[in-house]
């Protein structure tokens, strides 16, 4: 008997101590990254310089960078709540999740900058941990694992250290894409309510979630098909939410749009086309849009290739809506961070990067960016 049971134990030893070598790495790989990160921003700390858009001010805390640009404003939303200032640049533009873990994590007694870092880079190697699962299920665990990796260390990833909502929205579309892969529905609606809380992109999330409800129709129970049916529509309820809340709290239910147009992000029909055919003016004038520029051309020729990499289509769609959506607004700008959540970029690439040379250079050539891009934050709009 006690052989049976030393047998029978023993692959379940082997794949809890398989378990733990593999989420290992992941932490390694999170924190090389984050060190790359957080080293850049205290040089800046150091050096005191570029001052760009900002003054001394930026340099005095110890990571000042990291804290920027909307990280002062979400700060704001978790210190203060929401604010419309008619026809200026104000808070209702931001959604409202992110801001309140901020003030859940600030009432720990942490100051709201340290809350807000120590929350994004946490959540950060959570959403690691979950696209390694999410990419288990889809392809095989060496796909599984240079994809994981490559998100790692990817350029734009240095967001994921700021007072940013984006590790959020990260971890939140992995879940998403992994509950209902293994059709637990309504852990799927809560994580793509999540998303669409923390980014209104959240509610593309409907598209994965369609593709994997229909291959799966036949074969679920009514109660199930209802579950499904449910996640499927979380996160257009869950968006739909925000500005009914403004209507509350500010009794305005159209506070989000109002301030989106004053900060220049307001929708248009043809702006995708704007966005392509204005191009040259706006480097001309600004210089630094050719960043956003060159990241969505990079992300969409990935994208085109994600079939071949066996992706499925509901993804893929997923990914360009993902990066064309934002260009509605009529400019590149901070394409390069919105396209972040587009997750069959990191599967395609790892794809390509079957080869170990291909995967040691793109991890290095990444590296360098992810450097470069936080030593240029006080530049550059994230």
């Amino acid at each position: 008997m006690l052989e049976r049971a030393v047998a029978v134990d023993a692959p379940r030893r082997a794949a809890i101590l398989e378990w733990l070598a593999v989420r290992k790495a992941i932490v390694v790989w999170w924190a090389a990254s984050r060190v790359v990160v957080f080293a850049g921003a205290f040089a800046l700390h150091l050096a005191r310089v570029p001052h760009g858009y900002f003054g001394p001010a930026l340099f005095r805390p110890l990571f000042g960078p990291l804290e920027a640009w909307d990280g002062i404003w979400y700060r704001l939303i978790a210190t203060h709540g929401y604010l419309l200032v008619s026809g200026r640049q104000s808070d209702p533009a931001f959604f409202p999740l992110y801001p309140l873990l901020l003030k859940l994590v600030g009432m720990t007694g942490l100051p709201v900058a340290a809350a807000g870092l120590l929350l994004s880079n946490v959540l950060f190697l959570g959403a690691l941990f979950a696209f390694d699962a999410l990419s288990t299920d889809l392809f095989d665990r060496a796909l599984a694992r240079r994809a994981t990796l490559l998100l790692a260390v990817f350029p734009t990833t240095y967001v994921c250290s700021m007072i940013y909502p984006e590790s959020l929205v990260l971890f939140a579309y992995s879940l998403t894409g992994l509950f209902a892969i293994r059709r637990r529905w309504g852990a799927c609606a809560i994580t793509a309510a999540v998303a669409a809380l923390a980014r209104p992109e959240g509610i593309l999330l409907a598209l994965p979630i369609l593709g994997c409800l229909v291959g799966q129709w036949r074969s679920l129970e009514p109660d199930a098909r209802g579950r499904g049916v449910g996640a499927l529509l979380a996160g257009p309820a869950a968006a739909l939410s925000f500005p009914l809340y403004l209507g509350w709290a500010l009794h305005d239910p159209l506070a989000w749009n109002k301030a989106q147009t004053a900060w220049g992000r307001s929708f248009r029909v043809d702006g995708i086309y704007h966005a392509f055919t204005g191009i040259t003016r706006q480097v001309a004038t600004q210089g630094w849009p050719y960043r956003d520029f060159v990241a969505c051309v990079v992300t969409l020729g990935l994208l085109a290739l994600a079939r071949r990499a066996g992706v499925p289509w509901t993804w893929v769609a997923l990914g360009f809506a993902t990066v064309l959506v934002p260009l509605g607004s009529g400019s590149f700008e901070s394409d390069a961070r919105f396209a972040l959540p587009a997750l069959p970029v990191y599967w395609t690439l790892a794809w390509l990067c079957r080869r170990q040379l291909a995967l040691r250079t793109v991890v290095a050539v990444s590296t360098v960016l992810l450097a470069t891009a936080t030593l240029t934050l006080p530049l550059l709009f994230p």
